[in-house]
């Protein structure tokens, strides 16, 4: 089973395209035209990459099972000419049938083509922008998670008013630095935004931004070498230890994207 299977099911068609530009877009292809209703002229977008202007043509048939075929995607170097393009993506929900496969390696001399399968867009998401995954309802609208029980849950408390950070409704207005005290030793500081924002830092990160797993390592391994080469004060290590552990409860999963794409 593929492990996107419910994000796959839960899209529409008309989302599924909307998607699918997204998904080009986070991956360096500029948009040229957006999916439109009504008659699109055989194409469900435009995008550009590398000076070669491709269609975007979409099927959803993951409900049903239905290969991609020639009866489905017809005629498709009279559109691609039509939209005064050089090339064709076909993005699709399920795979290729075998008789369209061979329709366009005929193809192959007289126009670019990208194919995004069901397979392909798979190995792609995990290394997208969580934001497009979010948009489109991966994890079935769950914009948060916990990884722990309700029961076993530690808030991580805002070190000036006391409210927990690592709330759904906190999360987006909170932060952590790193600043100097009076002794010019590191202090380490996590809070709302409203709270601790003004401080001058030497180093910050948005809780946002740390839910995501390579995002946290690397603000672990920014504050690790700043302990290097600088005194800290006595609270540093515990107020480090809170925030790096109690963030784990919330911390998104490896194939829930990335802060930012690769």
């Amino acid at each position: 089973m593929n492990v996107y299977d419910d994000f796959f099911k839960n899209i529409s068609p008309e989302e599924w395209e909307f998607f699918a530009i997204d998904f080009l877009a986070d991956n360096g292809f500029s948009i040229i035209n957006y999916p439109s209703r009504g008659i699109d002229g055989g194409s469900d977008g435009i995008v550009k990459y590398n000076n070669i202007t491709y269609i975007v043509s979409c099927k959803h048939y993951f409900n049903s099972g239905k290969s991609i075929g020639t009866d489905t995607e017809q005629s498709i170097l009279d559109r691609v000419y039509q939209h005064n393009a050089n090339g064709f993506i076909g993005f699709y929900s399920t795979l290729l049938s075998s008789s369209l496969q061979n329709r366009l390696n005929q193809l192959e001399n007289k126009i670019n083509i990208l194919i995004y399968d069901k397979n392909i867009i798979s190995d792609y998401l995990p290394r997208i922008s969580s934001f497009i995954l979010h948009k489109y309802g991966l994890p079935n609208q769950f914009k948060y998670v916990l990884n722990v029980s309700k029961e076993e849950y530690e808030p991580l408390n805002c070190l000036v008013c006391n409210r927990d950070i690592l709330d759904d409704n906190n999360i987006s207005f909170s932060m952590a630095l790193i600043t100097r005290n009076n002794n010019n030793e590191l202090e380490y500081l996590y809070g709302c935004k409203k709270c601790i924002g003004n401080y001058f830092d030497i180093g910050w990160c948005e809780i946002n931004q740390v839910l995501h797993l390579e995002q946290l390592n690397g603000w672990i391994y920014y504050v690790n070498d700043l302990i290097k080469n600088n005194k800290v004060s006595y609270q540093f290590y515990k107020n480090k230890n809170d925030f790096e552990s109690r963030l784990q409860q919330k911390v998104y999963p490896s194939n829930w994207g990335r802060w930012l794409p690769l």
